[in-house]
């Protein structure tokens, strides 16, 4: 695939079934080729687990949490997921458009819609290659988790949160972003422009 700038991502929400295979494959390379740098191999087979799945159960986790699609005209190039009571269950970009900013805008995108809710903080299990992202963010280090496993193998990673209140500095330069996003309602009618002043709002 082909290299992408900025001015190209678009944000929207997860659309199923048809983005459950591009989603999937972004989460394959993200642990494949990012995460590789950072874990042993071991680790990222476990981790990362079989390539080829039935995609009907990760098709329904993406439609039951509220999921962000971030998109280039190639195609989708990351996603986040907001479940529950404030956990950032997942967050993957791409490789090749890794450093571009997408990250921020996709947390960004999630932490409006936890103001949305109501909520007080985000919370996430941030791996070895995303916590630096996450830091930059706002999150802190709440716990270590050496221990953590995966497939029955040991994968570190930490245990972080982002008070909203705390994190408002890092959500406002998302609006310097130079990406773009369709103005639309999101499903319950609410006006989405709190996280993404730059990006409009997530159809």
């Amino acid at each position: 695939m082909g290299s992408t700038s900025g001015p190209g991502v678009t944000f929207r929400r997860y659309r199923s079934p048809g983005d459950a295979a591009a989603t999937f494959e972004v989460f394959q390379s993200a642990i494949r080729q990012t995460a590789a740098t950072v874990y042993a191999p071991e680790q990222i087979e476990a981790w990362a687990g079989p390539p080829d799945v039935d995609l009907t159960g990760w098709d329904a986790r993406r439609r039951q949490a509220f999921t962000v699609v971030a998109q280039d005209g190639e195609g989708v190039v990351g996603f986040a997921d907001l479940v529950g009571d404030g956990l950032v269950d997942m967050l993957f970009v791409h490789p090749r458009v890794g450093g571009q900013g997408v990250a921020r805008a996709l947390v960004a995108a999630i932490t409006d819609e936890a103001w949305a809710r109501g909520l007080p903080e985000l919370r996430t299990f941030a791996s070895r290659s995303a916590r630096p992202a996450f830091e930059r963010l706002g999150f802190v280090v709440v716990a270590e988790r050496p221990d953590n496993a995966v497939r029955g193998v040991v994968v570190p990673n930490w245990q972080m949160r982002c008070r909203l209140e705390d994190g408002a500095e890092h959500r406002e330069t998302a609006g310097d972003l130079p990406f773009r996003g369709d103005l639309a309602d999101d499903q319950f009618g609410r006006p989405r422009t709190r996280g993404l002043p730059g990006l409009g709002r997530l159809p």
